[in-house]
């Protein structure tokens, strides 16, 4: 593992030869376990910057912190996220860093023991063309697809468009699975990550009089200001939200009870059935059957999740339980009566399914685990 350490290093520093790649590549590819491992260590958008802050460490207290801080802190605040990362930086450049994604994760007493590890998502997606064609893509992609003079660049799990002058304009798809995420930079610049189950459809340059997209599923924008080209994003029964330049949040899943905006920056107008509402930040405007309803947002919790983080503010089993079905790709099945607890706090989106169930074990309810399928009782 030594050396797959040393090209995981470097490929997060984008340090990578064409023949290290191509070996890495290779590597990833020989089995799902490999895959895995290699998803678990790079799919964090800050760990590369990390890595830059650990050029000289001392490997021995890396890699007892890194295992001490693994399991026995579930639940804890943002600030030791970062602790977190670091040490997790730190301990890859070891081999000995491997040997926890060998061994089975640590089993809450409410979680069968020989229930294989359910893996977090990762970094993955299937960019359907204009043509039709698809292009899977994950953590260890690296190429350039062109498509009628548009150049697309993907590095693993960041999809770029530059826009060429002449080149034709299509309508391209971006659609994460359950268990996937992925972001995406578009041809005017801006930035959209899309969370598990969502999709985007946008044009591969804005050529006209505005910038229209479609979203569904989750997804948290950062629009590239232009105020004689309003950005557009169309969600489902032809709710619009249309912006200027901003940073905002749209939870549009069809399984929750109403559609959420939620705006961090700038200002948007939501339309919604012959309602329109203008958003001030820190506003979540939710639609639903009633209409439009313009509320004070909790914006920590709406994009906890582009943080890698599950943050839970007062809610029930089945919207947690619907969080970690998207995330963990799993089925969830109740038992008996729905349990009336209510959940507080916050867990890391990168843990094995088993890690997050113990950290919710203290709430009482009785958790088992059968293949891809929770069972609550």
């Amino acid at each position: 593992m030594q050396r797959i350490s040393f090209l995981i290093l470097r490929h997060l520093r984008n340090e990578l030869t064409a023949a290290e790649q191509e070996e890495l590549s290779a590597w990833v590819a020989a089995s799902p376990d490999n895959r895995r491992f290699f998803e678990a260590n790079t799919q964090d958008e800050g760990l590369s910057r990390k890595l830059r802050q650990y050029e000289a460490f001392d490997e021995e207290a890396a890699w007892a912190k890194f295992a001490g801080e693994r399991f026995p802190e579930k639940m804890r605040s943002v600030k030791g996220r970062n602790r977190w990362w670091a040490a997790a930086a730190a301990a890859i450049l070891i081999a000995t860093a491997a040997a926890w994604w060998w061994q089975p994760a640590r089993q809450a007493p409410q979680v069968a023991q020989e229930a294989p590890v359910v893996l977090p998502g990762s970094n993955k997606a299937v960019l359907t063309l204009a043509d039709g064609s698809a292009v899977t893509l994950d953590s260890a992609g690296n190429q350039v697809i062109m498509q009628a003079g548009t150049a697309i660049r993907q590095q693993g799990g960041q999809l770029e468009y530059k826009d060429a002058e002449n080149a034709a304009v299509g309508w391209n798809t971006l659609r994460t699975p359950r268990g996937g995420q992925f972001k995406i930079t578009l041809g005017d610049g801006t930035k959209v990550w899309l969370n598990a189950a969502s999709s985007l459809r946008y044009p591969t340059a804005f050529t006209g009089a505005d910038r229209t997209v479609e979203v569904s599923g989750e997804a948290y924008f950062e629009v590239v200001k232009n105020a004689e080209k309003p950005f557009l994003v169309k969600i489902s029964n032809d709710n619009t939200v249309t912006v200027l330049g901003t940073r905002f949040n749209v939870n549009a899943y069809t399984d929750e009870a109403s559609i959420n905006t939620t705006l961090l920056e700038g200002a948007v107008r939501v339309n919604a059935g012959g309602q329109e509402r203008v958003l001030q930040p820190g506003q979540q405007a939710q639609i639903s059957a009633g209409g439009i309803k313009v509320v004070t947002a909790d914006t920590e919790q709406a994009v906890a999740w582009k943080n890698e983080i599950f943050n839970f503010r007062d809610a029930d089993i089945r919207a947690v339980m619907r969080q970690l079905s998207r995330w963990y790709d799993v089925e969830v099945v109740y038992q008996g009566n729905v349990p009336a607890r209510r959940f507080q706090g916050e867990i890391q989106r990168n843990l094995p399914l088993q890690d997050v169930l113990e950290g919710l074990k203290t709430t009482g309810i009785q958790f088992t685990i059968e293949g891809r399928k929770i069972i609550i009782q």
